[in-house]
């Protein structure tokens, strides 16, 4: 990280938000000369990152990445709660979508100035003009219409406009005039958490923004989610260490107990007891609402109620168990939150537990007990936890794109419903005559053309349309009664024989060139 500005303007925090595949990350790409894009699974940014330039002009920018699939929608809202202003990506070709329209809900909900990237101007055909009107109808009014958002034209592919961007974002930053924060609780320093993770070489980490402060030492941090635990290192966004981290600097705090929670705030203190003080003052604190769990109320009142008339009435849900693993909390929340939308009137998801870090054997034990399955996000699954997941026959997956879970475990709960039932043919008969007995029994006298024909079979007799020989017309249902070959009864009859066949009830239009179709129901 660069030294400490003279200045007391602080760093301006930008979020970049938008709809998925509208280029955020190549946006960023292009400002940062990285290629971070082509390393995401599946095109998307999976988890939230944060990254810092210095522009031509000495300035410093942090700017934080949002995904913009639906399922990372908390991520978004955390992304705008902590941000001084939202670069909001628009594609040019694709206009105002779902999570366009959700990322500038937040940004006004926290009541953050937008900044507006029209991205991929240089796809022929795009109507620039028509994206402005668009975001006119959501509020959002550029300044070339009388707002007060400016606006940007860019490529992210061709560079076009990034030079004018940047600017703009400078300017903006100059205009608001952005004072540094007093950290809260007495604390030397405070962090955003905006990710945090099981890392395999250093333990749990947290991505952070410094809100409030400076750090310059290895303090004594806690967080409403964690107990007091001495820093080990602080990292850059590239992985270095650093000795120093200031007020809107990205950084990544190690030495933490476990995974904290995404969106909580760690405060930093040179001394165990204040830092042990504080935790217990926060700890007790009710929590509050996120932006996210704000905006998803109405959902869960709506899944409590079906809860609550489904108990009502008696109804019992089939139940899919699993266990979720994740590499990082923020999507590990994601993934939560997709699984809950999922379900049927029949079926429902059951997670058993939810949690960062690798797939264990006391993961496919809980599997087993509970006849569940275990999924993981990012988190490849060793081989002993494979051989012992075979052995115990329990499913283990893991995903690289959210979307394939809730596509795959969606289908999954469709087929836990009230099972189907289907008529599988079993035999079949051609009638070649009909008789009729003196006490008026019909007696079709018939080859079996297909399969044994048994007494007692369900059957229907069906005869092909006159005007379409494809067509098949059912003419009635009934039961095998008596099979007889010549005057003998017999329980059945093979393919090639012939036979006599009575069915109760009586198919009385049953004719010749009629088949009579036994069946069984799967």
């Amino acid at each position: 990280m660069s030294k400490k500005s003279t200045t007391q303007v602080r760093t301006p925090i930008v979020a970049v938000m938008g709809h998925v595949d509208h280029g955020k990350t190549s946006l960023l790409d292009a400002i940062r000369g990285t290629n971070v894009q082509a390393k995401e699974k599946g095109g998307i940014t999976q988890n939230t990152r944060a990254h810092q330039i210095v522009s031509e002009s000495g300035q410093k920018i942090t700017f934080i990445d949002t995904p913009g699939h639906e399922a990372f929608g908390a991520m978004r809202a955390r992304g705008a709660a902590v941000t001084d202003f939202v670069l909001l990506v628009v594609a040019a070709d694709d206009g105002i979508q779902p999570q366009t329209k959700q990322s500038i809900e937040f940004a006004k909900s926290s009541k953050t100035p937008i900044i507006v990237a029209i991205n991929k101007v240089d796809i022929p055909g795009v109507k620039v003009e028509k994206v402005k009107q668009q975001l006119s109808s959501f509020g959002v009014q550029v300044e070339e219409y009388g707002g007060d958002s400016m606006c940007f034209e860019v490529s992210a592919t061709k560079g076009t406009g990034l030079k004018e961007l940047i600017e703009g974002i400078e300017l903006l930053a100059q205009v608001s005039e952005l004072k540094p924060h007093q950290p809260e609780m007495g604390s030397l320093a405070e962090a955003f958490v905006l990710e945090s993770s099981q890392d395999k070489k250093v333990g749990a980490v947290a991505l952070c923004i410094c809100k409030a402060g400076e750090l310059t030492n290895r303090a004594i941090a806690t967080s409403k989610s964690s107990e007091p635990f001495k820093v080990r290192s602080y990292l850059d966004q590239e992985q270095t260490n650093v000795e120093s981290v200031f007020e809107s600097d990205p950084f990544w705090v190690t030495g933490l107990k476990k995974p904290m929670q995404s969106g909580d705030r760690i405060y930093f203190f040179s001394d165990e007891k204040q830092a042990q003080k504080v935790y217990s003052e926060i700890k007790s604190q009710p929590d509050k609402a996120s932006e996210a769990d704000q905006l998803d109320t109405t959902s869960k009142l709506v899944a409590l109620l079906l809860q609550k008339k489904s108990k009502e009435e008696g109804l019992e849900k089939n139940k899919l168990n699993i266990i979720v693993k994740a590499s990082t909390f923020g999507t590990l929340e994601a993934i939560r939150n997709e699984l809950q939308k999922l379900g049927t009137e029949e079926s429902e998801i059951n997670i058993l537990s939810a949690d960062t870090g690798d797939v264990t054997e006391s993961d496919i034990r809980r599997a087993k007990l509970a006849n569940g399955i275990v999924v993981s996000f990012q988190l490849p699954i060793s081989t002993n936890i494979e051989k012992l997941a075979k052995q115990e026959k329990i499913l283990v997956k893991n995903y690289e794109i959210i979307y394939e879970i809730t596509d795959e475990l969606g289908a999954v709960l469709n087929s836990l419903g009230e099972p189907a039932e289907e008529e599988v043919e079993v035999a079949r008969a051609r009638v070649k005559q009909v008789f009729k007995l003196s006490d008026g029994t019909l007696v079709a006298g018939a080859e079996v053309i297909k399969g044994t024909l048994l007494k007692g079979y369900r059957v229907y007799v069906e005869r092909p349309s006159e005007s379409t020989s494809d067509t098949i017309a059912e003419l009635g249902r009934g039961k095998i009664t008596n099979l007889r070959i010549n005057k003998n009864e017999v329980k059945e009859v093979k393919k090639g024989q012939d036979c006599g066949i009575m069915i109760d009830p009586q198919v009385e239009t049953i004719a010749e060139g009629d088949e009579v179709v036994a069946y069984k129901v799967e």
